[in-house]
């Protein structure tokens, strides 16, 4: 009576697992067939059709046409013989093809299986660099934030994570409580102990909140009884395509952080697994002044855009090379500061760094013979680190020359605006061709498109050696010891990442910089090394469509730029059009009328709200040249 309950549990637990395996290979089947096709029968049935009754019918009408009467049994013999040959020879070339084609078919298939089960292990292993590349208090909190973005952390989890922010058992006994009543649904206990505890918690949080941002609007939505959702997804890292791509056109890898190379391969994974990114852009049809006039303001902002996103990414680059190096001030990554705080930081770590130098210089001659490596070290970090700054420094020097183009574009437009009337600048949803038209457009990658991203990337991972072919059953240990990359091996898969994908979805695109930036990606919290490819693969569609489609964020940023920049009139039917389609909110919307409403057009203060103004970023300061050279004379003056 026991063992048949026994198999029936045991199915019961395995029947996940096993559909898993069988959609994820489905999957990859379905990408595979859309690059390399075996219609077998259908060639085989077209081959015989074509060489059998067509070319007799042909033949003989040919014949009666030409010649006045039916052809001969000689003619029926040779077209008969001519048919027979022809449709032998097509069959045989059919075979080959489909031998030669269903290998290729296999390498494909083989492909594609590779990089979907290589690219999770290789987020693991990104991750694990990212906390290795800290130390001390800084590498506890970035690992508590990972375990806190995990979807499904167990109380155990929430509490090690708390204690490692806050390093207070009590509070994060408190904490867990907290997530096991939020697991039952039992909110009342949720507020009792978030009242009872609140003023005890919040200044904990307030104590970290300056060194770890992220982290801590994390532990303090666990306290408040939240736990990330899988359908809101996980946010981006702002601007990551920018330095990657910037750190491919400078062939300079200190321009990426590792944190880049993480959203890099997520986004390839949501990609691969069916990730459609939506995108809302806008165009105007009508006078061609006012046309061009738009053009001109639209490009001029997408540019100062573009270079305040280009300068806050190489503070950040700045930032997190310092972080990720001993022996400075910074130990923190720099997710989720601001670019003042992320400059004051930068400078007093190069400050530091400058000093220590100029101190250790003198030193080499007759101290120990340590302390010249010590100096050729430190010489070699404040290098690397001034040439960021640099790039730093010109960055912020093309913000203030795009800002400069961007208020004469934006004055250009106030005056033929007012001169054109409003009537030519409404936002017209309705139908007809002339006026301001929304577009919504979607990143994603076809199966074709997988296949082709797939194989750029098992090429690269073949060439390098990251991730070689599993030969024996090893232990997990075993295996992340194997597939374990360096810094410049991760940021160069990264740089891969980039290439394989631009030909498909265009990352260079400020549009679509900012639509990816703008979305949050799939938590693929769920996913363990130890699956197999097509598990992953299932696991990773399944995970990209839980994401839920929000554009209200979007369609307000771009309700607030034609509102605010270009003058646009936000009618009721406007409104309606924005709250029903994109699910935009009506405060927002009433907001932004208002504002329009209580600011006339010809107000040139209105330019203002064009932009906010960046960080002051100085000239590298000649203490830090001071120092390389006396490091250097050092190191030449003491050579053996």
């Amino acid at each position: 009576m026991r063992l048949p309950f026994r198999r029936a549990s045991r199915t019961v637990a395995e029947t996940p697992q096993v559909r898993l395996e069988r959609e994820g290979r489905d999957e990859i089947r379905r990408i595979t067939a859309a690059v390399e096709k075996v219609p077998w029968t259908v060639n085989l049935l077209q081959i015989l059709w074509t060489a059998g009754p067509v070319t007799l019918l042909g033949a003989w009408g040919g014949y009666l046409l030409g010649y006045g009467k039916a052809p001969t049994a000689e003619n029926y013999i040779f077209f008969i013989s001519y048919t027979v040959i022809t449709g032998a020879a097509g069959i045989i070339a059919n075979v080959v093809h489909n031998l030669t084609g269903g290998r290729r078919a296999e390498r494909t298939a083989h492909k594609i299986e590779r990089v979907i089960k290589s690219l999770p292990e290789l987020l693991l292993v990104t991750r694990n660099l990212i906390v290795e590349s800290l130390e001390g208090d800084a590498r506890r909190r970035e690992a508590a934030a990972m375990l806190l973005r995990k979807q499904d952390l167990s109380p155990e989890g929430v509490e090690l994570a708390a204690i490692e922010l806050l390093d207070d058992r009590d509070s994060a006994r408190v904490i867990a409580q907290i997530d096991i009543y939020r697991r039952v649904g039992l909110h009342a206990r949720i507020q009792d102990l978030v009242a009872r505890y609140g003023e005890t918690l919040e200044p904990q949080f307030a104590a970290i909140a300056d060194l770890a941002p992220d982290a801590t609007a994390l532990l303090r939505q666990r306290f408040e009884g939240h736990a990330p959702d899988l359908r809101d997804g996980v946010p981006r890292d702002t601007n990551f395509i920018e330095r990657v791509l910037a750190a491919i056109e400078r062939d300079d890898e200190l321009l990426m952080t590792l944190q880049d190379v993480e959203e890099m391969l997520i986004l390839a994974f949501e990609l691969i697994s069916g990730r459609k990114i939506p995108m809302l852009t806008f165009e105007y049809r009508g006078r061609w002044r006012l046309a061009q006039a738009l053009d001109a303001l639209e490009e001029a902002r997408a540019r100062y855009r573009i270079a305040q996103a280009t300068g806050l990414s190489r503070l950040k680059a700045l930032t997190a090379y310092l972080a990720e190096q001993s022996g400075t001030l910074i130990e923190d990554a720099a997710a989720g500061l601001r670019a003042d705080v992320l400059l004051e930081r930068s400078l007093q770590a190069m400050d530091a760094l400058a000093e220590q130098t100029q101190h250790l210089a003198p030193t080499i001659a007759d101290g120990p013979p340590g302390r010249r490596s010590q100096l050729r070290h430190k010489a070699e970090l404040l290098t690397n680190a001034l040439r960021l700054y640099k790039a730093a420094f010109n960055a912020y020097e093309a913000v203030g020359r795009s800002h400069a183009v961007l208020l004469k574009r934006a004055e250009r437009w106030e005056q033929i605006s007012a001169r054109l009337g409003d009537e030519q600048t409404r936002l017209r949803l309705g139908p007809g061709r002339r006026g301001l038209r929304l577009r919504e457009q979607v990143i994603a990658l076809d199966d074709a498109a997988k296949a082709e991203v797939c194989k750029h990337l098992a090429r690269h991972l073949s060439a390098t050696g990251i991730e070689q072919p599993q030969r024996a059953r090893r232990s997990q240990l075993e295996r992340d010891s194997r597939i374990a990359v360096d810094i410049d091996a991760a940021k160069r898969l990264a740089i891969e990442i980039a290439l394989a994908l631009e030909p498909h979805i265009q990352l260079s695109r400020p549009e679509v910089q900012r639509a990816i930036n703008g979305s949050n990606a799939a938590d693929f919290g769920q996913l363990e090394p130890n699956l197999s490819a097509a598990a992953k693969a299932a696991l990773g569609a399944a995970m990209v469509k839980e994401i839920d489609v929000d554009l209200s964020r979007t369609a307000e940023s771009l309700a607030l730029a034609l509102v605010r920049h270009y003058r646009v009139d936000l009618d009721p039917a406007a409104k309606r059009f924005l709250i029903a389609q994109y699910g935009a909110r009506e405060t927002t919307l009433n907001m932004l009328s208002n504002f329009q409403a209580s600011h006339s057009r010809s107000d040139p203060r209105n330019v203002s709200f064009l932009s906010q103004r960046p960080p002051a970023v100085s000239p590298p300061r000649r203490d830090w040249y001071r120092a390389l050279v006396q490091a250097k004379r050092a190191l030449g003056a003491s050579k053996p």
